[in-house]
């Protein structure tokens, strides 16, 4: 706030300008820049680039005269001695605070440009001035150093201030001086309250406050220390804010990323006691369930044993009616074959017969009703005629007269009223038409053959006596013969009909026995599927039953393998919560060590070491016994990879490897 103050007050002077002395990271330009919002001014600092040159210096320092002499607007032009790409820039920086002018730093055009803008402006704020070239120039000259501040931040290490302020002498007569010290001890306690206020720390309150209080002191101790080294060495080492606060970030990243390594390591350690802890329970737990699962896996194969009898059983019923079946089938395919041979044989000889038959009913059919009327009428008809319609009353088993001879003719006497009884009948010639030919026996025909033996008893008399009538004699020996043929095929017909009556009672004995054998598969089939179920269900049982082994063994297996690892996990574990509630004064102690050692020697880094120590144990903070920054920052998992790679593995060449790249980081 000081610092502050002192440069507010000297920049809101007209023509104030300032020198501020103080090691990199003092905060000169972040003051600056807050001072000059204060007073309203703009900031301006130069771009650096590798082609940055002298041009380019004159060319900003062209655009800050314009800005403040012809615009009157209040700049800040801060200029560090990072700035000085070349010492030529002090030149002009030493003409423009003692005097304000900077010879050929505009040309003849961009004077008159000047001199042009200001004629305005002069003339309203200085009346009584003649506006000549010389006076405006004058006016433009006084405008820019009553509007433009210059703030020079230098360091005050090494002899390049001291020969520059020689060279240069308005580096230090044209400014007020500012020296920037060391942050007070309230101070740093103050920023390590603000930034580790909401920082989450492992420890209780009191630590916390301690730890904060042994923050601000390490500053102290470390510039104390720089003075002495410098006294010694004669190397200059300095603390500024800058490292300071760097050292305070290091802290919280160190702190975080250890204690998130802890806690995961701690995790781990516990999540696999809980494993041993489950797994141990899980094994009573599946000694139960096997248990039942045996109970069950008994019972199961009880009854698909059961079930498995029932099967058999039934397929034993099925195979016997099968084979019934089978038999029947054997037997009703060679009655079929048998009566197919004798239906053949029958048909062979009926075939025989077959054109006296054709014959007698071609002629039956030239008879017509007219020519049996006819017959009828005739009051004493052909003897030839009487005969032939004896013949046809024998054939249809009509009632005959007695039989004597006939005394005109070497016959039987012919009873032709009963002839003419049947003749008369509508149906006459249906009825020889449809003539059953299997009526006739040997009677009938014995009864025919007198007649067929008589001399006139043929076609050739009967159509010269009978007329039309005459194929009644044709169809009686028609019928004749085919009792001679059909004698034969009698018996076949009889032995034809009771192979049929065999075979259809081998087929009723077939359909029944194949219904049978439907309805056994069918109980077959249920009960198989039965046994499947059942037998599925041991297998799902006994699948279950040895999963359930298998698990409960591995888990034994695990149990028993890692009994002694439970006893080192459980101690692992306790000394990772015990590091943990340490990890607060360990990073106390390594972010020290990380952001103030690199400078020293070793000598110095142990004084500072054991300094930063006594601290710790001095606040009663907790920290680990025999404490090495080595043990917190570098496992040996990442140091065997170090040698494996050839590097060497002394402790000081591990502790440069692991420390150097966090020491540029911070």
């Amino acid at each position: 706030m000081i610092n502050l103050v002192k440069i507010a007050r000297i920049i809101r002077n007209p023509g104030g300008n300032a020198l501020l002395v103080g090691v990199g990271g003092s905060g000169k330009q972040s003051l600056t820049k807050l001072a000059s919002f204060i007073a309203g001014y703009k900031t301006y600092q130069i771009t650096l680039t590798r082609s940055y040159n002298l041009s380019n210096f004159l060319e900003d320092l062209k655009l800050l005269y314009r800005t403040c002499g012809a615009q009157g607007k209040g700049t800040t032009f801060i200029f560090s001695d990072q700035d000085i790409k070349e010492e030529v820039f002090l030149e002009y920086l030493n003409n423009l605070l003692s005097s304000g002018l900077i010879c050929n730093l505009f040309n003849r055009d961009e004077m008159n440009e000047v001199i042009a803008e200001l004629i305005p402006t002069m003339k309203r704020e200085l009346p009584k001035k003649s506006p000549t070239p010389e006076n405006v120039f004058s006016y433009f000259i006084q405008r820019m150093k009553q509007y433009l501040h210059v703030v020079l931040c230098f360091s005050p290490v090494g002899e390049k201030f001291r020969n520059r302020a020689l060279k240069f002498p308005a580096l230090i007569s044209g400014t007020t001086i500012n020296w920037f010290t060391p942050w007070p001890k309230d101070a740093l306690i103050s920023v390590a309250e603000y930034f580790l206020s909401e920082f989450p720390i492992e420890c209780s309150e009191a630590v916390k406050r301690n730890v904060i209080f042994v923050l601000g002191s390490v500053q102290d101790s470390v510039a104390a220390v720089c003075i002495e080294y410098f006294q010694r060495m004669r190397r200059s080492a300095h603390v500024t804010p800058k490292s300071y606060l760097n050292f305070l970030s290091s802290y919280k990243s160190i702190y975080s990323l250890k204690m998130n390594d802890l806690k995961e390591s701690t995790k781990r350690m516990d999540t696999g006691l809980l494993k041993l802890k489950e797994a141990a329970s899980s094994v009573e737990i599946l000694k139960k369930d096997l248990a039942k699962m045996e109970a069950e896996l008994q019972i199961a194969s009880k009854e698909a044993g059961r079930v498995l009898i029932s099967v058999k059983e039934r397929a034993e019923e099925a195979e016997g009616i099968r084979n019934r079946v089978q038999a029947s089938k054997e037997i009703a395919v060679h009655l079929v074959k048998e009566i197919e041979s004798d239906r053949k044989i029958a048909e062979a000889k009926l075939e025989d017969a077959k054109p006296a038959l054709l014959e007698a009913e071609e002629a039956l059919n030239t008879i017509q009703p007219s020519h049996i009327a006819t017959v009828r009428k005739l009051g004493r008809p052909p003897h030839l005629i009487m005969r032939i319609m004896d013949s046809v009353l024998i054939l249809f088993q009509k009632r005959l007269h007695l039989t004597f001879p006939d005394p005109t003719c070497a016959s039987p006497k012919p009873s032709w009223p009963e002839a003419l009884k049947f003749m008369s009948s509508t149906t006459f010639l249906i009825s020889l038409q449809n003539y059953p030919k299997d009526i006739i026996n040997e009677e009938i025909v014995e009864l025919l053959v007198p007649y067929f033996r008589m001399e006139d008893y043929d076609m050739e008399n009967a159509k010269r006596v009978c007329g039309d009538v005459a194929g009644l004699l044709s169809w009686t020996k028609a019928m004749a013969v085919f009792f001679g043929v059909n004698k034969e095929v009698l018996p076949l017909k009889a032995n034809l009909a009771l192979q049929e009556g065999r075979l259809k009672l081998a087929t009723s004995d077939l359909a029944r026995l194949e219904n049978e054998l439907i309805e056994k598969e069918n109980e077959l089939g249920v009960v198989k599927m039965e046994y499947d179920t059942a037998l599925a269900k041991t297998v799902q049982l006994t699948d279950a039953a040895n999963a359930c082994r298998r698990k409960m063994s591995t888990a034994m297996a695990l149990i028993d393998g890692l009994s002694g690892e439970k006893i080192r996990w459980s101690e692992q574990s306790k000394e990772l919560r015990e590091k943990m509630g340490c990890l607060v004064g360990d990073t106390l102690s390594a972010a020290s060590f990380l952001s103030y050692s690199g400078p020293f020697n070793q000598e110095y880094r142990c004084v500072l070491s054991q300094q930063w120590n006594d601290l710790v144990q001095l606040y009663d903070i907790p920290r680990t016994q025999c404490f090495s920054v080595l043990s917190l920052m570098a496992d040996s998992a990442e140091v065997s990879e170090w040698t494996l790679q050839g590097l060497p593995n002394d402790e000081l060449s591990i502790g440069k490897l692991h420390y150097l790249p966090l020491s540029c980081q911070y």
